[in-house]
């Protein structure tokens, strides 16, 4: 313990922090940045918006400042200029790549933007500076120590964090002072974010020790022989066995298909990474390596073909563009590890991080394929159908629509009303359209357009409805005895199946249940009380006077009046309700 808090190794752990400051110094920067401002947003409750933004914009960028610092350690391009760079994309996103302030946790074509730039500047760090150096064994090594940095970062910095709060609450209680509760949040965040960049670029050492490394830690052997391999094989085996299935039944691929892939295909590529090094020493894994991905060929067909059906039944949207751009990057990566005899482990991470930002900056980007792809659909078949007036729509009472085209519409209408509500003005009357625009919630728009248009609502989508009573929070108890109370009391999703919950009040139990849009009140497992709740299904608004929500019935010894102060429906049942019962004894 004495040689553990010496001077010496105190020294040791203090210069590796000042290395790491020398080192990293933009990231580190970054680094606190961004602690602070999430510092700011969880202490301050009337922040700016501008906050949000700055917190999660130095969020984003923290590993492209890592991946610049640490290309840059190859000297091939001066540091002035990487740093430089990327500092300019830094200044260039915030201000023109991303949404105002007050949107950004609002725009979805944003945050999926965001999402998407998150796993590729990861993947940024992961290459950088192996992009211009051909080293497999520096490279492995490298994203080895990596990961090792990063676990061992959230293992210090967890702990640490938990022990500082213990002590703090500990302060408190036993000297009985009154501290700011801040402190909490100073400590957590300051700790797991500051702190924990600081260890991790404090444990990693240079490019030239990490390219001399040789080392396979026998741990990541074992997990991968004993974890990832047998998950590797249940998913082939349940893939390979579904499409025996359809081929012999000769049906279509579900939409389940490509999440079965995709896992398939990250477990199995992630196992072949971690095992790469011992690959020439072992001949069972250079024949596993090439038998996956020849196993992994027809079911990447699989999946091409399970998008393609649901694209042609509902559309391009963001989510299956990226799916399709996955299909084609799996189906390359196992032509190249089937086919090639040199095996190079750089292009798995550098061209999925080039297919993310093809993905979201290409001229045909998710976001402008999808939208070209849904309009094109919608205008095929309002023209079909003569539905056009003066470039607006306008459906006749006596209009039928063949289903396949009353999806397309519908799905044409719900991406558009909820990703990009502008690309609907054409079709709309103003009044229409200024209506659709002021809704905020994007499931209610999407409902809303339906209603405008006047087509039908199809069967196969899921309608939901949301109603809450204004003033809520105050409710007159009169000569009231009791007051039972639900917090977003629940039906199951079916809306046949009970969820009940229990309560006594003096030597009377109480069970409630809410199915079938009644909420029964049980008495002493005798007395049934049924409050039809079938009013509320359709209900759509969120400034409902309490007074219209209220229900009364009587039992043989109370007299019970029902409050239901919010909710929602799917489908015209009631799957969620928020509501408060007065009793009054008789």
């Amino acid at each position: 313990m004495a040689k553990f808090f010496s001077i010496e190794n105190l020294k040791s752990v203090l210069g590796s922090f000042i290395t790491a400051l020398g080192r990293f110094p933009v990231t580190l920067v970054c680094s606190l940045a961004g602690t602070i401002f999430f510092v700011m947003l969880a202490t301050d409750e009337e922040h700016s918006k501008e906050v949000e933004k700055l917190a999660t914009t130095f969020l984003l960028f923290l590993p492209l400042f890592f991946s610049a610092e640490v290309f840059e350690e190859r000297k091939i391009i001066p540091r002035f200029v990487v740093v430089g760079l990327t500092v300019l994309a830094f200044l260039a996103f915030y201000f023109f790549g991303s949404p105002a302030a007050a949107d950004i946790f609002y725009n979805k074509s944003y945050m999926i933007k965001y999402g998407v730039l998150v796993i590729v500047f990861h993947l940024l760090a992961s290459v950088a500076p192996y992009v211009l150096k051909n080293n497999p064994s520096g490279f492995w090594q490298y994203n080895k120590t990596l990961f090792i940095n990063i676990l061992t970062a959230f293992l210090y910095g967890g702990t640490l964090s938990a022990g500082l709060v213990l002590a703090f609450s500990g302060i408190q209680n036993l000297f009985e002072l009154k501290l700011s509760n801040d402190w909490y949040v100073y400590i957590l965040f300051g700790v797991n974010g500051f702190l924990n960049t600081l260890i991790f670029t404090a444990k990693l050492p240079s490019l030239e020790r990490i390219d001399a490394e040789t080392e396979f830690p026998i741990g990541l052997k074992y997990f991968t022989q004993y974890v990832l391999l047998p998950l590797v094989a249940i998913y082939l085996g349940i893939l390979v066995a579904y499409e025996a299935k359809i081929t012999l039944q000769w049906s279509l691929p579900q939409g389940w298909v490509s999440t079965m892939v995709l896992a398939s295909a990250i477990f199995g590529i992630l196992a072949f990474l971690l095992i790469y090094p011992l690959k020439e020493a072992n001949k069972w894994i250079q024949t596993y390596t090439k038998l996956y991905y020849w196993i992994l060929l027809p079911l990447v067909a699989l999946m091409m073909v399970a998008i393609y059906v649901r694209i042609s039944q509902y559309g391009l949207t963001e989510p299956r563009f990226f799916v399709v751009v996955l299909a084609v990057w799996l189906l390359g990566v196992s032509l190249y590890f089937s086919i090639s005899k040199v095996d190079n482990i750089k292009i798995i991470p550098l061209s999925l991080l080039l297919v993310g930002l093809f993905g979201i900056y290409a001229p045909f980007n998710a976001f402008q394929s999808s939208r070209i792809n849904q309009e094109v659909r919608l205008d095929k078949v309002l023209n079909k159908y003569k539905l056009l007036k003066d470039g607006k729509i306008l459906v006749q009472a006596n209009t039928k629509l063949d289903s396949v085209d009353l999806d397309k519409v519908l799905a044409a209408l719900e991406y558009l009303s909820k990703n990009q509500p502008e690309r609907l003005e054409k079709y709309l009357s103003k009044n229409n359209f200024d209506e659709l625009i002021a809704t905020e919630n994007e499931f209610e728009r999407s409902q809303l357009v339906v209603k405008l248009t006047g087509f039908p609502e199809s069967s196969d989508f899921d309608i939901y409805y949301n109603f809450s009573a204004k003033n809520q929070g105050f409710l007159e108890l009169g000569k009231a005895d009791f007051l039972i109370y639900s917090d977003g009391f629940r039906a199951n999703p079916d809306g046949f199946k009970q969820s009940v919950e229990s309560l006594k009040i003096e030597n009377d139990a109480f069970d409630y249940s809410l199915s079938q849009n009644q909420l029964t009140i049980i008495i002493n497992s005798k007395e049934n009380v049924r409050f039809d709740l079938n009013s509320l299904v359709k209900l759509d608004a969120s400034d409902v006077a309490l007074s219209d929500l209220a229900f009364l019935k009587d039992s043989k010894k109370y007299k019970m009046k029902l409050y239901v102060e919010s909710g929602n429906s799917k489908n015209g049942v009631l799957v969620n309700v928020t509501w408060k019962l007065l009793l009054t004894k008789k």
